[in-house]
């Protein structure tokens, strides 16, 4: 199968969507590619909600069932080239075809990428040029993309040493400045951020350990005995004065092992499996554009 648009091409001179590093036909393909994207995705943006609909869902139907296929059809043997039969044949083809795909699919997350980029400027761009509520903020944002963006491309530029105007300043002037921006803010504000949950996270356990139910007090307890048992202290004393009382199972560490051997384990692996038939209904729905709430725009 050395088809023209494939990946596996044995000439790869000869494949579409190869080309030399910096070579003029590259740069085509990817202004050309650029373009057409560019246009698709304007032509969906203003196209009738009547076409559009039956357009997104092809789309996504074909893209699933492709997937789909390549993960649940038989692979071919390794040795096996050409196919002797149908199922082999197609097995070559998914193969074959799924890096293609793959490219497109990255290709496809960074036009996402632009487009939710483009949303942010509009939504925050309209806030600061009508002085809205907090417009403050959205400069903020604003100046934080774009230093982030700035300071993160000097420095891969400036470890590349392609460019003598980045490695002209002073050695690691980028680095700092990103690591500074980074780790000496963004890191910092993110744990400040999860540190005040942490009281909201203490707010809701203690409304629902309040001893109201049978099944509340159930909860407590459990609770209360896995939090002892973090405690090094506690877990001292309560197993010295346990000893070998019952075969030692009443020590706390032989407690809280057995809850979390034999109710906690369990328990999680009954949420994950719920979770995966969730989750596995829902793509189903996405995959069949059953689902609506996305095609109503």
């Amino acid at each position: 199968m050395n088809w023209l648009f494939l990946a596996q091409a044995e000439t790869p001179e000869y494949n579409f969507w190869n080309g030399a590093p910096g070579s003029p036909a590259l740069l085509t393909k990817v202004v050309i590619a650029l373009l057409v994207g560019i246009g698709i995705m304007i032509a969906l943006m203003f196209a009738p909600t009547r076409l559009r609909r039956p357009l997104v869902a092809l789309a996504t139907f074909v893209a699933g069932g492709f997937w789909m296929a390549s993960t649940f059809w038989p692979t071919a043997p390794d040795a096996v080239t050409e196919g002797r039969n149908a199922s082999e044949k197609v097995a070559i083809f998914l193969k074959d075809v799924t890096s293609v795909v793959a490219d497109f699919s990255n290709v496809l997350t960074a036009f996402l990428l632009g487009l939710g980029i483009y949303s942010i400027v509009s939504v925050h761009g309209k806030r600061i040029l009508k002085r809205q509520q907090d417009w403050s903020f959205s400069v903020v944002l604003f100046a934080s993309i774009v230093l982030m963006a700035i300071f993160g491309y000097a420095d891969w530029m400036d470890e590349q040493n392609r460019t003598a105007a980045v490695t002209a300043l002073s050695p690691g002037f980028w680095n700092r400045g990103r690591d500074l921006l980074f780790d000496g803010m963004l890191q910092n504000m993110d744990a400040a951020m999860f540190s005040l949950i942490a009281f909201f996270i203490l707010s809701a356990a203690y409304r629902a350990f309040r001893i109201r139910s049978v099944e509340s007090t159930i909860l407590l307890s459990t609770a209360l005995i896995v939090m002892l048992s973090l405690m090094g202290v506690v877990v001292s004393a309560w197993d010295g004065l346990a000893g070998d009382f019952a075969g030692g199972n009443l020590k706390l560490s032989e407690i809280s092992k057995f809850i979390n051997s034999n109710l906690q384990t369990p328990g999680i692996q009954a949420v994950k499996f719920g979770l995966g038939i969730a989750t596995l209904a829902m793509a189903m729905r996405i995959w069949l554009s059953l689902e609506r709430g996305g095609l109503n725009s």
